[in-house]
């Protein structure tokens, strides 16, 4: 189950405080860039936006992303 939006890992991985570590190429590719973006950027707006768009990439690709949920769920 993906935690919800409103669970501090969220903010973590998406300002890159906290890594995750997968072999997903595309969540890779997003993590990157939402932690470069943030790290100039300190709106909490642009944070909920990228927290929003990371949450429904989870949804979206759920059932190849298994492992990192679980980790993000620890």
């Amino acid at each position: 189950m993906i935690p919800d939006k409103s669970n501090r890992k969220w903010r973590e991985l998406v300002t890159g405080k906290t890594s995750l570590q997968t072999e997903n190429l595309g969540l890779q590719m997003f993590l990157k860039r939402a932690a470069s973006k943030l790290a100039q950027e300190t709106s909490t707006d642009e944070i909920d936006k990228s927290i929003t768009e990371l949450h429904s990439f989870f949804v979206k690709y759920e059932r190849v992303l298994q492992k990192e949920i679980a980790a993000i769920s620890r």
